[in-house]
């Protein structure tokens, strides 16, 4: 699971159990615990026994397992995420292609403003025209350096057009008009 946060480091009998769930836990054992989690016929103290006899994890208070939930179904909710995120991706490329970001990132933006200012989200609507300036700004950016890579070569042509005694006055005022695309 690549949504997963990564545990601190330690042997703590909470880090036991979430290494366990995370790494060798199958999906069939995990929904019987996720089961158990919200049943009202176990108390946190009979789930706490449990979990020592079956996995031989020893939580000692209730907070543990509380802690071990929130964790739980942070997880879920994370993993809920990548999976819709990996969906709206494939959507993506299958509706526009896989080269065409620029039309993804406009498609993207568009739909947050809607949502933002549906919602009502305006920290959101900020952040999404931050996002969109910072993309504009990359653009005019590589436009200005696309400019910049144009005029060094019309230089260079010039400079090797000035420096070129082979040709006349008249051939070299030509040549610069053919540089620099000026028409007579």
């Amino acid at each position: 699971m690549s949504a997963t946060k990564k545990l601190r480091a330690g042997n703590s009998e909470l880090t036991k159990l979430k290494v366990l769930w995370r790494d060798s836990l199958a999906e069939d054992a995990k929904s019987y615990w996720q089961e158990l989690f919200v049943s009202p016929d176990h108390t946190q103290a009979q789930i706490r026994q449990l979990i020592a006899s079956k996995l031989k994890i020893n939580l000692r208070f209730d907070k543990q397992l509380n802690a071990f939930r929130d964790w739980e179904m942070e997880q879920r909710q994370l993993e809920l995420e990548e999976e819709r995120q990996q969906e709206d991706e494939r959507r993506f490329i299958e509706e526009f292609g896989s080269d065409n970001l620029d039309l993804i990132r406009e498609k993207v933006l568009k739909k947050s403003y809607a949502r933002s200012i549906a919602k009502g989200d305006f920290k959101s609507a900020r952040a999404t025209v931050v996002q969109d300036l910072n993309v504009e700004k990359v653009n005019l950016d590589k436009r200005k350096v696309a400019i910049l890579e144009k005029k060094a070569a019309a230089f260079d042509q010039a400079k090797d057009v000035l420096t070129n005694k082979e040709l006349s006055e008249e051939q070299r005022a030509q040549r610069m008009r053919e540089v620099f695309g000026i028409s007579k």
